[in-house]
């Protein structure tokens, strides 16, 4: 008794707590469960498997899944080939494989994704005919689809209204504002309010057309080229046109 009191009893505890390790389990797991059709002992079996995996045992006998589950073999070996006929396991060179599983939760997350991108588009397609005053015309419809391509996401309601403004309030055509968001995109700029700096930097310099803006960039570049003292304009004519977009409108 004297030995054991000399022991640090909760103290070996907590070391071998950790240094047993965790299961971890996939939270997106939980969360499709129902719509897997997973009953609890289905997850148990799961869960079983996952720290068998992380001990290194990807061919568990029934009998270690009956022990740590407490649950007769019979019951394993028939949630086990339930599981494997709808796909979510599989055998593979003689082991347990649940990349099935892993599949279907992928597909559910996905379909999930695409539902919520759609809501989205409803949303603000919804909100941006109530700010125009009527349905909006194809030629916003069109500018929309390509501001969503080129951000990757759906705009927000505010940006669709930000758009509806630039075209409607400031008279901006669909023309300039596709070419100020190609010089977004060059620039890595993926905000309306840069967007809406190059379009007023063009409209106080009366640049109406893609012809006109791109004779005003090129002078830019001259002028600042001439103000350096380059000699060799044409070795940095390059450099300076990828650039001249920050240059010219961050300034």
């Amino acid at each position: 008794m004297e030995g054991c009191r000399s022991l640090h009893i909760p103290a070996l505890f907590s070391k071998d707590f950790f240094l047993a390790g965790f299961t971890l389990v996939p939270n997106l797991l939980f969360k499709y469960s129902s719509k897997l059709s997973l009953g609890s002992l289905d997850i148990l079996v799961i869960f079983a498997l996952f720290y068998f995996y992380q001990l290194g045992k990807k061919s568990p006998e029934l009998g270690e899944f009956a022990q740590i589950l407490n649950v007769p073999e019979k019951q394993i070996q028939a949630t086990l080939e339930a599981m494997i006929a709808r796909g979510l396991l599989r055998i593979s060179e003689g082991s347990l494989d649940p990349s099935g599983l892993f599949e279907k939760i992928a597909d559910l997350w996905a379909e999930e994704k695409v539902q919520a991108l759609q809501d989205a588009r409803k949303e603000a397609a919804t909100v941006a005919e109530k700010t125009a005053g009527r349905n909006q015309t194809p030629l916003l419809s069109n500018l929309f689809r390509v501001f969503e391509q080129e951000f990757g996401r759906p705009l927000t309601p505010m940006e669709c209204t930000h758009i509806i403004r630039w075209y409607k309030d400031e008279g901006y055509s669909e023309e300039l504002i596709s070419e100020a968001l190609k010089r977004s995109v060059l620039r890595g700029i993926f905000n309306l309010n840069y967007i809406d700096r190059i379009l007023s930097h063009w409209a106080r310099n009366n640049l109406r057309t893609i012809q006109e803006i791109n004779q005003y960039e090129e002078k830019y570049i001259t002028r600042r080229q001439t103000r350096k003292g380059k000699a060799n304009l044409e070795g940095t004519k390059s450099k300076d046109k990828e650039e001249k977009y920050k240059d010219l409108y961050l300034t």
